[in-house]
C-alpha cells in the first residue's frame, strides 16, 4: 500500500476533449450526450465537454448540453484568449479551463514570450473569467514536465493569488517518471496555500501515466483528469478505469467513482468511438478474469484470490475459466461438473491430451459445447495417452 494520509481524490474525464483529440474521432450531441450520461450514472462529478471557440456544431452542442442539470459540471476547455473564454461562457457554462504554457520550449521557443508574459496574462484571464460569472477557472501548467521549477513555484503562487480554483500540471509529452512527478508535485503543494489544489495532466507516452498520477497523489495532488479507455493524443492520457481502481486497490484514498459501472461506461465509449479495446487492457480488457493456466486455475478454486490482487466484483467484472492448450484436469472436472457431467480426475487427466491437440489445431480456447463434444467422443471410444 502506498502510505499516505488519506483523502478525497477528483476525478475529472476529458473523454469529450482531449479523448476526441485522438486521431480520428469526432463525436456529435448524440454521442456527448450518450457519454456524459453514462459518466453521470459512473459518479464522475466533472467532465471536460469540448472547445466552444471551435464554434459551428461543437458550440451548439456544448450549449445544448450545458443547459442538462443531470450531467457532471461541465467544464470548457480555452486557449489563453478573451475571446475563448467569452465563447464559453456564451454557451451557458461557468466552469472553464484555459491553457497556459510552462516550459521554455513553449513559452520562449513557440510563443516567442518570457515567464512574464504567462503570469501576467494568466493573471489577466483569470480576473476577466471572474467578472464574467466563470465561478470555476483552472489553469494549465502545459509541458511542466520540462518546465524550470523556479517559474513553476512562481507560476503557481500567482494563479492562486489571482483566484483561481486550481492549476493543472500537464506532463504533455509524457516525459515524466514518478520520481521527477513526486519531486514536482511536492514542490508545488508546499509552495502555495493548502487550501489550492493542483490537478495531474499525464500523458502515456512512455506508459508511466497511472505511476506519475499515484506519485502526484503521494505527493499531494488532490485531482486527477482522465479518459475513459485512455484516449488522447498520441498514446492517450490516464485512463479512468486504472485511476480509480488503483486508487482504490493500492492507495488509502478514496473517489466518488462507481467501479461497477465502469465496464458498461467503457463499452459506451468503444461503440462510441469505433476504437476496440484490447483484450488484455487491465480492469477492462475481456482476458482479464479469464483463467486458462491448470496451475492457476487449480490454485484459485483452492484460494479464489490466489492469482488475483483484487476481487473483479469490485469492478462488475468476475472470474471465468475457460479450456484450452494450457488447462489441467481439475478445469477440465470443474466445467464439465457445471454442465452436470461428473468425470472422474482419472478420465479428465486422459482427456487433457486430446483438448490440447484440438487447441493448437484451432490456435485458439475450446468453448464449453466443444469440450463437451470430446468428451462425448472420448467416452465412446477412449484414446491413449499420448
Amino acid at each position: 500500500m502506498i502510505d499516505t494520509p488519506k483523502k478525497k481524490i477528483t476525478i475529472e474525464d476529458s473523454t469529450l476533449r482531449e479523448g476526441e483529440q485522438t486521431p480520428g474521432i469526432a463525436l456529435n450531441e448524440k454521442k456527448k450526450r450518450i457519454i456524459l450520461e453514462k459518466l453521470a450514472e459512473t459518479n464522475v462529478p466533472f467532465a471536460e465537454v469540448g472547445i466552444p471557440s471551435m464554434g459551428s456544431v461543437e458550440f451548439e452542442s456544448i450549449k445544448s448540453l450545458a443547459q442538462d442539470e443531470n450531467l457532471p459540471r461541465l467544464i470548457g476547455w480555452n486557449r489563453g484568449r478573451k475571446d475563448d473564454l467569452n465563447k464559453t461562457l456564451e454557451t451557458g457554462l461557468t466552469a472553464l479551463h484555459i491553457g497556459l504554457p510552462s516550459s521554455d520550449i513553449h513559452i520562449k521557443n513557440k510563443f516567442k514570450k518570457d515567464y512574464n508574459w504567462v503570469i501576467e496574462t494568466a493573471t489577466e484571464l483569470i480576473e476577466y473569467a471572474k467578472s464574467q460569472g466563470a465561478t470555476f477557472i483552472s489553469v494549465s501548467a502545459e509541458d511542466m514536465g520540462r518546465a524550470n521549477i523556479e517559474f513553476l513555484k512562481r507560476y503557481a503562487n500567482a494563479v492562486s493569488n489571482a483566484g483561481a480554483t486550481r492549476m493543472r500540471l500537464s506532463d504533455t509529452v509524457g516525459c515524466l517518471t514518478p520520481d521527477k512527478t513526486e519531486k514536482i508535485v511536492s514542490t508545488l503543494t508546499n509552495s502555495v496555500s493548502p487550501e489550492f489544489e493542483f490537478q495531474l495532466h499525464m500523458h502515456n507516452d512512455l506508459n508511466l501515466a497511472l505511476a506519475n498520477v499515484l506519485s502526484g497523489i503521494k505527493a499531494g495532488a488532490s485531482q486527477v483528469h482522465t479518459t475513459v479507455n485512455g484516449l488522447g493524443d498520441r498514446a492517450g492520457i490516464t485512463s479512468l478505469h486504472q485511476v480509480a481502481t488503483a486508487i482504490k486497490v493500492l492507495t488509502e484514498h478514496k473517489t466518488d467513482i462507481d467501479l461497477t459501472k465502469i465496464p458498461q461506461l467503457s463499452k459506451v465509449v468503444e461503440d462510441a468511438t469505433g476504437l476496440k479495446i484490447s483484450g488484455n487492457e487491465p480492469i477492462i480488457g475481456n482476458h482479464v478474469y479469464q483463467h486458462e493456466s491448470g496451475i492457476h486455475v487449480d490454485g484459485m478454486l483452492k484460494v479464489k484470490d490466489s492469482f488475483s490482487s483484487f476481487s473483479p466484483e469490485m469492478v462488475g467484472r468476475e472470474h471465468e475459466f475457460i479450456i484450452g492448450k494450457h488447462s489441467g484436469s481439475v478445469a477440465v472436472q470443474y466445467i464439465l461438473e457445471r454442465q452436470g457431467i461428473a468425470i472422474s480426475r482419472e478420465d479428465a487427466r486422459d482427456l487433457i491430451p486430446l483438448i490440447r491437440e484440438v487447441s493448437t489445431a484451432l490456435g485458439t480456447s475450446i468453448s464449453t459445447n466443444l469440450l463437451i463434444s470430446l468428451y462425448n467422443n472420448f467416452k465412446r471410444e477412449p484414446l491413449p495417452i499420448k
